[in-house]
């Protein structure tokens, strides 16, 4: 009990009733509004700064406000115009001509013509966050007439355009918004903490840390009106309250989390629709190479194959995901061209056991991969308990997680169970992002190797596909030898809403989040 009422998962019985409630109600079986989505997140996002916003909770709001020169089509990695209708390369690979969509108005009014996108290219850069290596290998910008946006590379990068097709892309922002609400040269970063300067098909109306985001439908959006006119994000961090509110329908749709058991019950319930969706991101077990007991190599290299990968991923998923034949996701790079051990051999890791008595093995879990990842840390815990070593298991928020680069490498878990994957449908975004010497904040254990620097490099320079190929097998073959990660599976996102929402596209690369204009209310 709680003043003010009983409290379940940290929301109050008064306000699930009022969610409930025919009164502003998104829906349920009841009916109610037709006009308001509403879903949750497991945790607050960052902030919805562009050039700072970069983690999976909060990118389903930067894809309602803001809005890129590319997309990928659903389900591939081919190309689809956004703010950019057309482009062109130039034969020397450097040039990139965006053609881009007139009469584009930002959400303060003015146009969001070449020379916004000049900078909003030079934000990224001098904000020099995380997403800012989109931009770095960027030599030159030019506006040569409002509909013309011409970008020219230092050198060529076969990944560019996966660059800004990725979720965390460039993002056209407001120069004028940008100068008026600057201060102290901060490059108005303390006003889009609670605001958006975007062109997307919603605007952030409120933001309120901890509790709740609102966005409301753009008038003057340039694309297909949303069918939502607002929809409303609810930080609900239990998995238990999330489901009890879409249950009751005070939520119209969840976007991810659920436990594997739920999403099958979810399936067979014919008031609900299920949407599981796979994309560039999958599953895997870090081994912290800096310090603590995967310091030693030999250690690391004999838990490549202590673990009976598939009955861990069998169990978690319960036939919704395989368990990963090769070292990266199969749309980013072959199996065949970088193939992981397959057979189980516990021996090499029993031998070394001897000499972790009386060491506990901590092992942390990311929040944000929810129940089926808690369970996957769990049956890992087990097996390894069974080889003679002592794990405790403990869930790392996400904050917490992405400030890991920023402790000293003994104040960081043993193992991670956490995300495998980059930015974008290209392999370059995993290496650059996972495991480049000094990236932040994904080089989760800043890694640092210079040749495998170097190869990275090589790789986006390549004329063809094939070429370029062959040099991630060579990276790979580095990544196995030193034992950096387990790849466990390509996880399916699943998607659970009331029948009377359709229209769900997810991402082709992020499945977590969904195109906010084919969503519709029947």
């Amino acid at each position: 009990m709680k003043a003010g009422g009983l409290a379940i998962g940290g929301v109050s019985l008064a306000s699930l009733i009022a969610a409930c409630g025919p009164e502003g109600s998104s829906g349920g079986a009841a009916g109610g509004s037709k006009l308001t989505l509403r879903i949750p997140f497991l945790a607050d996002m960052q902030v919805p700064d562009p050039d700072i916003m970069y983690e999976g909770e909060g990118v389903q709001v930067m894809e309602s406000a803001y809005e890129g020169l590319v997309r990928y089509k659903p389900g591939t990695s081919e190309f689809l115009p956004g703010l950019a209708k057309s482009w062109t390369l130039s034969t020397d690979q450097l040039t990139y001509t965006f053609t881009l969509q007139p009469n584009v108005k930002f959400h303060d009014g003015t146009l969001a013509d070449a020379e916004s996108w000049r900078k909003t290219f030079e934000r990224r850069a001098k904000v020099a966050q995380g997403p800012a290596y989109m931009v770095a290998g960027v030599a030159k910008t030019a506006a040569p007439d409002p509909t013309t946006f011409v970008v020219t590379l230092k050198s060529p990068n076969n990944a560019f355009l996966h660059y800004m097709a990725c979720p965390w892309q460039p993002l056209a922002t407001s120069p004028t918004a940008v100068k008026k609400y600057a201060s102290g040269g901060d490059l108005a970063q303390k006003w889009l903490k609670t605001h958006d300067a975007g062109t997307g098909p919603y605007i952030i109306k409120e933001f309120v840390p901890g509790s709740h985001y609102t966005l409301e439908a753009f008038p003057g959006y340039w694309g297909r009106k949303p069918a939502f006119k607002t929809v409303r994000i609810a930080i609900t961090p239990s998995i238990a309250t999330q489901k009890l509110q879409l249950d009751a329908g005070a939520f119209d749709m969840v976007t991810k989390g659920f436990a594997v058991r739920d999403v099958l019950q979810y399936q067979k319930n014919p008031q609900f629709r299920v949407v599981n969706s796979y994309g560039g991101v999958g599953e895997a077990i870090w081994l912290n190479p800096n310090a603590g007991v995967f310091a030693n190599r030999a250690l690391r290299k004999a838990m490549l194959t202590a673990l009976d990968r598939k009955s861990i991923v069998d169990t978690a998923w319960s036939g919704l995901a395989t368990v990963q034949k090769g070292l990266f996701p199969e749309n980013t790079l072959s199996s065949k061209l970088a193939p992981f051990p397959a057979q189980v051999d516990t021996a090499p890791l029993k031998a070394l056991a001897a000499s972790l008595k009386g060491k506990t093995i901590d092992l942390a879990w990311g929040s944000d991969g929810g129940a089926p990842r808690q369970q996957m840390a769990e049956l890992i815990q087990t097996q390894l308990a069974a080889l003679g070593l002592t794990v405790t298991v403990r869930e790392l928020p996400t904050s917490e997680e992405f400030d890991l680069p920023n402790q000293p490498p003994s104040k960081r878990p043993d193992i991670l169970v956490s995300f495998l994957g980059g930015d974008a449908l290209h392999l370059d975004t995993t290496l650059r992002i996972l495991l480049r010497t000094g990236a932040k904040p994904l080089n989760f254990f800043q890694y640092s190797n210079p040749a495998l620097d170097k190869l990275m490099d090589l790789a986006i320079k390549q004329p063809t596909p094939a070429k370029t190929d062959a040099v991630y097998a060579t990276c790979s073959k580095i990544i196995v030898d030193e034992a950096i990660w387990i790849p466990l599976c390509i996880t399916p996102n699943s998607t659970i809403a009331h029948t009377y929402v359709t229209g769900i596209e997810d991402n082709s690369y992020y499945p977590a989040i969904f195109w906010p204009q084919s969503l519709k209310r029947i």
